[in-house]
């Protein structure tokens, strides 16, 4: 890739009127009633059959726009992209600032063993570190930060309550939205599969969510078959480690939920990729019938979330060595992997800590509305979701 810097180009104001009115014809003109600033930004795509991309040292800023396919940093179906794929050294996305972005920060899209590190996304719109259609694998998010994630426009799971109800583009007549079931669930870390690796990161001030592990049935996009149907759901987990999530509103951590992979119909009025139900119960190979490979999630921190700490669905799901404290309910252990789906699989958690109200008290704010009495002596802290809120450390859900 070649950079070409200080090139001034100098445009006529007839040209610029022209290049304006080609720009708002082209552009979705539909989400500007969601934003109250312009969300056109550049982008940059790397597609396949490329000799060898490096990206390192970047500032990226207003990148992304809200329409599919561009974001600050794409690297779209383009496979293997590590040794497995021939490339020497491997693929990688490193040192990299990507802010005030109109849509996302790295997207991961049909694209195996791809390094991302030492990477920062700020204040941006929809899914940040972004893995989009079920068979990406391998993929490492070294030493990431993902922080203040906003809604978006372009999938369900990007949207908030508003943007649920109104676009309603790809559903079937007379579909209602349910937004805390359909959609709500922009992510700092959106995982479509879990044989991916999250290594020493950081999630904050997501709208709703830090780490999502989400699970496609089958692939979607122009990965469809890639995989068999259920696959995902049986896949290992790669190796989460060290990482860390506050200040969400939804959670900082979730396994659970799938996206819907069909389109609308009669029977079924949702549009594709709203969220549904999945359960997780990973085994060797993605086999169910061979032995089962427990999601080991270690020392794994999570503070000042206001819903959950984590919400961890599924069976073989172990905890070692993680921290929670100041959540509303700082670990949820659900079912999903017991009789009959996956008789004798267990959850399970070691050395581990939970601690209610800490010293962390917070700061009052004028527009803080959940602060008041807590700790041993009742002074003023942030609560996570009101005064009369049980705090909880950990909680089994679904028997």
């Amino acid at each position: 890739m070649e950079w070409i810097c200080e090139q001034k180009l100098v445009f006529s104001a007839g040209m610029l009127s022209f290049l304006e009115k080609w720009r708002t014809h082209v552009y979705n003109s539909a989400v500007c009633k969601y934003y109250n600033f312009d969300t056109f930004g550049g982008h940059l795509k790397v597609g396949r059959g490329f000799k060898s991309v490096h990206l390192e040292g970047i500032e990226l800023k207003h990148m992304g726009q809200q329409t599919m396919g561009h974001y600050p940093v794409h690297f779209h179906t383009t496979g293997d992209v590590d040794e497995k794929g021939g490339y020497h050294p491997p693929t990688y996305v490193k040192d990299i600032s990507i802010h005030h972005s109109f849509s996302r920060c790295v997207t991961v899209h049909g694209t195996n063993g791809l390094l991302v590190k030492d990477v920062v996304g700020y204040d941006t719109l929809g899914h940040c570190f972004f893995t989009e259609d079920g068979p990406e694998e391998r993929n490492t998010f070294d030493h990431c930060l993902g922080l203040l994630i906003k809604a978006g426009t372009l999938l369900p799971s990007d949207r908030d309550n508003t943007m649920c109800r109104t676009i309603t583009e790809g559903s079937f007549p007379g579909y209602v939205a349910k937004p805390r079931q359909d959609c709500n669930a922009v992510s700092t870390f959106w995982i479509a599969n879990p044989n991916n690796n999250l290594i020493n990161c950081s999630a904050a001030g997501s709208e709703e969510t830090g780490f999502w592990f989400i699970f496609h049935h089958v692939p979607t996009g122009p990965s469809e078959g890639l995989y068999a149907p259920g696959r995902s759901e049986h896949t290992p987990l790669g190796t989460f480690h060290n990482n860390r999530a506050h200040s969400n509103y939804r959670a900082g951590m979730i396994i659970d939920n799938g996206v819907k992979t069909t389109e609308a119909s009669d029977k079924d009025k949702r549009p594709i990729f709203t969220l549904i139900g999945s359960r997780y119960g990973p085994h060797q190979d993605a086999d169910p019938l061979k032995p089962r490979v427990p999601a080991i999630i270690q020392h794994f921190i999570a503070y000042k979330n206001q819903d959950h700490g984590a919400w961890l669905r599924g069976g073989d799901v172990w905890l070692d060595s993680c921290q929670f404290s100041d959540n509303g309910i700082s670990l949820t252990l659900a079912s999903g992997g017991t009789f009959p789906d996956d008789d004798g699989s267990k959850q399970e958690i070691k050395n581990s800590l939970f601690v209610g109200e800490s010293n962390n008290v917070g700061t009052e704010m004028t527009d803080n509305l959940i602060w008041g009495p807590g700790g041993l002596d009742h002074s003023g802290r942030t609560l996570p979701r009101g005064v009369n809120f049980p705090i909880r450390g950990i909680q089994i859900y679904d028997g």
